[in-house]
């Protein structure tokens, strides 16, 4: 889910923050930065009394008149155990006019945000039941709603819109907010204005006329669904509407998009960038999961978008925006998780599918700079685990750097851990054993479904990079004399709740020749040398090439033949942090490096060295040329920076 605090205008000037690298992580979380005072006031595990299995929720609201809303909610429900009073959560500013069964008014009691319901001989264990419950208000300005419920306007008219997750639901409509209950079925009915259209859950069942200037909008959703997932945007939406054919299939999907006005025609067609998303999503994982309703968008006016089942919110439809939150309906909507502990099972998969996207549907280099930034923005702060450390505090919770980012490292890791074949298996198998399919599933379940598929013990990985704090930092080096190349790696923990990291050592050996060769090694300590053999004479040494590995790092190294037959020697080059410049026997009196256009971008007067080292971190990848002035000669030397 994404909600960013961002101006309307910005939004009209196509500010472009859904980058998977930073933006649409960034989007999210600035959307909780807002709310950050909401606390969890009575926790996922608070006792209701029943198990819900289908509400109608009838709301009446009009943008064009104000922001109030009046409702009639229908609870249906099996009894869990005998009890004289039944449970459901609405703020208190909210005002509960009755609660009836049939036409008999049932005893209600409200304590503070949660309102207790009683009937003569109480409630029976195993039995279905129901109460409606008749209610309004203003949610507008109640203390804590911050977005739950929001009252804005756009270019060319009024919107009411609503975004629960993970505590909102509440603070506009009566419901059970609860992550271990999922509601069988709904249907959504709603009088508005008839120059208005809801977005919602689920498929358009009907538009009836009430009088001269409103109607009634009924939509129904036959799939279980959280409660934080159930939403309305009401507005006067345009409409486009394509279709996804899936292969190997005869089926297709409706993919139904309501927009402002004023981006009809925009909007309609950067919306059709879904279309391969859901093919490969649907391929790579399982089916989509609500086959037989619809995928869509309802634009509204927060930044970023949120995951409502079947229907996304959107601010606007940026390829990264729109891969993650259709992701959503596979991670996070049909299986939920099962705590806000294992949030990242909904955000960190989002975040990976969102970089599947470019692997699958634009290029593998594509792929490698998406999951190169996300590793630079995570190990730029030495702390930190994917479990978040207080779930009450939503700023926390829905950390960018750790829940999305870190979450979606976590995946690609086991990925390498584990093969591509065994990983997609093992999430197929997630989606859909046990009673997680429409269900809800814990960090602790995916681990056993992976170990199933696999074959392997992963107790150690998910404690390492679910629980631990921080990541690797690296420091290598190697030498090469003949054939014998010496590489020392030295690992020093970020944080020390993690005394050493288990992790592997990709690393690739080059030379302007051409020759490659690949190893990976494994150390079982923090400092330890490899001694191994090439069969050619290395003059570059880059690590992780494919980038798969999750670490802080610098390489340095040399060939030292070449430096014993060479009066001056760059190693790495090609480089991707730095450049060392060795002199065999003249001393170093001045470098100077220019760029491909022939200006001049470095330069540093030498005292007689012998080496220089050259920081390329903050320069663009490409060529570079190298003017190195030393006792008696001018030498010239192409260099090349590379990712």
């Amino acid at each position: 889910m994404h909600k960013l605090i961002l101006i309307w205008i910005a939004a009209l000037a196509n500010v472009v923050f859904a980058q998977i690298n930073d933006d649409v992580v960034c989007a999210e979380k600035a959307r909780f930065d807002k709310i950050e005072q909401i606390r969890k006031r009575s926790g996922e595990f608070v006792f209701h009394g029943y198990d819900l299995k289908y509400h109608r929720c009838h709301w009446s609201l009009n943008p064009k008149i104000g922001s109030d809303i009046k409702g009639a909610v229908l609870f249906d429900f099996m009894v869990e155990s005998d009890v004289d009073s039944l449970a459901f959560d609405l703020v208190e500013k909210l005002v509960v006019d009755s609660v009836k069964q049939g036409s008999q008014n049932l005893l209600w009691e409200r304590k503070g945000d949660r309102v207790w319901v009683y009937k003569i001989g109480g409630w029976k264990s195993n039995t279905r039941d129901s109460f409606e419950v008749f209610y309004g208000g203003n949610p507008i300005g109640v203390s804590g709603n911050n977005g739950a419920y929001t009252y804005d306007f756009h270019a060319t008219g009024p919107i009411i819109h609503t975004l629960s997750q993970p505590y909102g639901a509440p603070y506009w409509w009566p419901c059970k907010q609860s992550l271990s209950d999922k509601i069988d079925s709904i249907d959504i009915i709603v009088d508005t204005d008839k120059d208005f259209k809801v977005g919602t859950n689920g498929m358009l069942k009907s538009t009836v006329s009430l009088n001269a200037s409103e109607h009634r909008i009924h939509w129904k959703h036959k799939y279980p669904i959280v409660t934080y997932l159930i939403a309305i945007s009401v507005t006067n939406y345009e409409e486009s509407l394509d279709h996804v054919h899936f292969h190997d299939r005869n089926d297709s999907l409706p993919v139904l998009n309501y927009v402002f006005p004023q981006f009809l025609s925009s909007a309609s067609q950067e919306a059709k960038g879904v279309l391969p998303m859901l093919r490969l999503y649907d391929s790579l994982f399982i089916p989509y999961p609500f086959p037989k309703e619809k995928y869509g968008h309802a634009q509204f006016t927060w930044g970023g978008g949120m995951e409502h089942q079947t229907m996304s919110f959107m601010v606007n439809f940026s390829y990264d925006l729109m891969a993650h939150e259709v992701a959503h309906q596979w991670f996070g909507d049909m299986v939920t998780c099962g705590s806000w502990n294992d949030l990242w099972l909904n955000e960190g998969f989002a975040t990976y599918l969102t970089a599947l996207a470019y692997e699958f549907l634009k290029s593998k280099e594509d792929f490698r700079f998406q999951m190169r930034a996300m590793r630079n923005n995570i190990t730029q702060d030495d702390n930190g685990a994917v479990k978040p450390s207080d779930t009450s505090r939503v700023n926390v919770l829905f950390n960018g750097r750790l829940t999305y980012r870190k979450g979606a490292w976590l995946l690609h890791m086991l990925r390498h851990q584990v093969g591509d074949s065994m990983f997609f298996e093992g999430c197929r198998q997630f989606l859909t054993g046990g009673k997680r399919a429409y269900g809800f599933s814990t960090t602790q379940e995916f681990r056993q479904v992976m170990e199933s598929v696999s074959g392997q013990d992963l107790t150690w990985f998910i404690k390492q990079w679910y629980e631990g704090q921080g990541h690797p930092e690296l420091k290598m080096n190697w030498q090469q004399r003949g054939n014998e190349v010496i590489l020392s790696v030295l690992q020093t923990p970020s944080n020390a709740t993690v005394p050493f990291w288990r992790i592997p050592i990709p690393i690739e050996f080059r030379n302007e020749k051409g020759q490659v060769s690949r190893k990976v090694f494994y150390p079982d300590s923090l400092n330890q040398d490899f001694n191994f053999n090439l069969d050619f004479a290395a003059d570059t040494a880059i690590f992780d090439p494919e980038v798969s590995v999750l670490a802080k790092f610098s390489i340095g190294g040399m060939n030292l033949d070449a430096i014993q037959k060479e009066d001056i020697v760059i190693q790495p080059n090609p480089g991707v942090e730095t450049w060392q410049i060795y002199s065999r026997n003249p001393n170093l009196q001045k470098v100077e490096v220019y760029n491909s256009l022939g200006q001049r971008i470095w330069a540093q007067q030498l005292d007689s060295a012998l080496s220089v080292k050259i920081n390329l971190k903050s320069w663009p990848v490409g060529t570079y040329f190298a003017r190195i002035y030393t006792d008696n000669f001018v030498y010239s030397r192409k260099c090349l920076k590379i990712d």
